[in-house]
């Protein structure tokens, strides 16, 4: 990698895409970025796989220059990755250098060790290295065409430029930032080519220091000529027109270019991830707090394997501000939830309502029934033609207490039922208010996150339903399957419990015949459960027409 991008001031990515019409559609480029965030795993194991190789050549081998080579090109790739990796391995290139004989390497690689340490916010350690340098020295040293003056003017122009941007002292601020235009000064760009990417970026950051945002986009285009797209170089070109842009108002090319530089840093393993919480402010301005916070999520973790002191403090003032606003949404849940609880308890006054007067009307017919069959009986004698008549009342009754018995049994389930689900939203709701008080969001997303809790629901209603059914009618099971064709007749895969097929037919049995209703309690579409019904009533041992008026009357 050239020895021009440690200069860099940020590395970073950019997401938006540019339609056949010219127009920038930033969704689709955030979805991109999503998509490249799900495959981080991948990204991060092939730069591991590239680490892991060099490291195995450079324990193969004990010459010194070949072991300078290896550790320089270990340097450079954990140079966006791992901080402190980059600091040990460009610290050895120091050692081995001077262990060659060779001084120019070794103030080479002293100031690629301050560099590294500022981008880690090390400015106390960087200011020290460039300390141990001699200056004079450096102006007379040459290495391959790159001038190691410029590569230490530059740095000690980026120290200052640092120090003076993160300052709160307005004198000291002035003093920075007059130090990084004297260092900056103190580089000839004479002697660098205009196809050279450190002299475009010279020329670039001289026009947006001076707030010539469409000069610094002048010079930014040529350098974007000189990039393959993708690369982590790329990333770095596209972090600086998303600042040229932001200057010139021009706030959808903005996020293009920012969103770009985040896609490439992704795509690249880049742990250094500032164009990923500049996005995350951007969209937390936007209001759109979800995605912003998946962004800041990432940035953060790519900063803790990072493990630098800078761009943590970058990232948590924006965290710190999405956790209060993921707060402010608990709250708001949990008053719903406060209202869920008291809207449950009034439907279960309701229902003790509704169980009160069946009971009492219960208690009224048969009294009602009583006073019948005593006039039944002396009527009997009286009058035979009112037999018949007596028979269909007695047979009436019969359904009636059939009826009073299924009624019994459901609201006393359903009632327990309502009881349960009251205690467990109040736990749910300690638990979630436990968990806004710690601050956990990690926890709450996890909680929150699947359909486990309602599928669990799903399976506890069930098991009531079937327990409940199989309670009030043991032998449904048997007596259906007598109406079906013996290929037809259906094996329950556990005892206690019913398939879709016989619940179907179950909740038939109980008056529920309107498939739109049975799709709703079992969670299917009115067309399945439709299916459901035609195939079973295909395997009647009887007319399929009143197969259903037969089901019903199982258990009479």
């Amino acid at each position: 990698m050239k020895r021009i991008f440690i200069f860099a001031l940020l590395s970073l990515l950019s997401c938006l895409s540019v339609t056949a019409a010219g127009t920038i559609d930033l969704e689709q480029e955030y979805r991109k970025l999503d998509k490249a965030i799900e495959n981080t795993d991948r990204y991060v194991q092939e730069r591991e796989n590239r680490i892991q190789a060099y490291k195995t050549a450079l324990g193969a081998t004990n010459d010194n220059r070949a072991q300078y080579d290896l550790s320089r090109t270990l340097y450079q790739e954990y140079r966006p990755y791992m901080s402190d990796s980059a600091i040990h391995y460009i610290s050895r290139c120091i050692e081995l250098a001077d262990r060659m004989g060779d001084p120019v390497r070794v103030d080479e690689c002293r100031v690629l060790l301050a560099h590294q340490c500022i981008e880690s916010g090390m400015y106390h350690e960087a200011m020290d290295v460039m300390n141990s340098i001699d200056e004079q020295r450096i102006n007379e040293q040459r290495i391959n065409d790159s001038d190691n003056r410029r590569l230490y003017y530059s740095t000690l122009a980026h120290l200052y430029g640092e120090l003076g941007y993160y300052c709160k002292v307005p004198t000291l601020q002035q003093e920075y930032y007059a130090k990084h235009a004297h260092y900056n000064g103190m580089i000839d760009t004479t002697l660098l080519s205009m196809d050279d990417d450190a002299a475009l970026q010279m020329k670039e950051l001289e026009h947006y220091v001076t707030g010539d945002a469409k000069g610094a986009l002048h010079y930014s285009d040529m350098r974007l000529k000189h990039v393959k797209e993708g690369s982590h170089e790329y990333a770095i070109v596209a972090f600086y027109r998303y600042l040229d842009y932001a200057m010139l108002g021009d706030s959808v090319q903005a996020r293009y270019w920012v969103t770009q530089s985040a896609l490439s840093d992704v795509e690249n393993a880049v742990m250094d991830q500032g164009a990923m919480w500049e996005l995350a402010n951007k969209l937390m301005a936007d209001g759109d707090m979800e995605r912003a916070y998946r962004y800041i999520h990432f940035a953060w973790q790519c900063a803790s394997k990072f493990n630098t002191v800078k761009r943590n403090s970058q990232i948590s003032p924006v965290l710190t501000v999405i956790s209060d606003n993921y707060e402010a949404s608990l709250k708001r849940a949990n008053r719903q939830l406060t209202v869920l609880a008291i809207v449950s308890s009034l439907l279960a006054a309701l229902f003790l309502a509704i169980l009160f007067y069946s009971s009492s009307q219960r208690k009224k017919l048969a009294r009602a029934r009583n006073e019948l069959s005593e006039s039944n009986t002396q009527l009997a004698q009286l009058n035979t033609q009112l037999s018949d008549l007596n028979k269909q009342m007695h047979e009436t009754n019969l359904k009636l207490n059939e009826s009073n018995r299924v009624k019994d049994e459901y609201v006393g389930r359903f009632i327990h039922l309502c009881s349960f689900y009251i205690d467990r939203l109040d736990e749910m709701r300690k638990r979630v208010n436990k968990m806004v008080k710690s601050k956990d969001l990690e926890a709450i997303y996890r909680f929150t996150e699947g359909n486990e809790l309602r599928d669990k629901n799903l399976t506890e209603l069930y098991e009531m339903f079937d327990s409940t059914f199989l309670h009030l009618f043991p032998n449904f099971v048997d007596d259906f399957n007598a109406l079906l064709r013996p290929e037809c007749r259906i094996a329950l895969p556990e005892k206690g419990a019913l398939n879709t097929d016989v619940r179907i037919f179950a909740l038939i049995r109980l008056g529920i015949e309107d498939s739109s209703r049975i799709a709703e309690f079992l969670h299917y579409s009115v067309n399945t459960i439709y299916n459901y019904r035609a195939k079973i009533k295909n395997g009647a041992l009887g007319d399929r027409e009143t197969f259903e008026s037969q089901v019903k009357s199982i258990g009479m």
